[in-house]
């Protein structure tokens, strides 16, 4: 299965520092930006089948959007895709260090890290441990 990350991020600075990051040191996952959440929503829930199917894919979520929170993307995941959490892996990317975000984001069966921005190459590095 091609490992794919599908970053959701308002930011473009920090989805192309996100993605130029994840590409160098991993040429071989393919991935995919939307800048609005709405957008990456209904592209996710119109195709989960087949990103299910051809890829082990990774979502990574900021939380704070203008158009919809992480937490409300998260949510409306959940609505629309049966068993989420077996078909796709989510890291929150944010800015926000409040312990009260960290702590939700564990509520979530689907989100298995917590990342503070600005995304590294040390994290591009170890994203791995994510695809399973």
């Amino acid at each position: 299965m091609t490992p794919q990350i599908i970053i959701i991020d308002d930011d473009p600075v920090s989805s192309k520092i996100a993605q130029i990051s994840i590409q160098r040191n991993k040429p071989d996952v393919m991935v995919t930006v939307f800048n609005n959440p709405i957008e990456a929503l209904d592209s996710i829930t119109t195709n989960y089948e087949s990103f299910a199917q051809q890829f082990s894919t990774l979502l990574l979520i900021d939380i704070n959007m203008p158009e919809m929170s992480g937490w409300e993307f998260i949510e409306s995941l959940n609505q629309n895709i049966p068993a989420l959490e077996e078909k796709f892996k989510g890291i929150i990317l944010s800015s926000s260090v409040d312990p009260a975000d960290i702590e939700k984001s564990k509520e979530y069966p689907s989100i298995v890290h917590y990342l503070t921005k600005p995304f590294t190459l040390d994290m591009a590095s170890t994203i791995d441990q994510w695809f399973a």
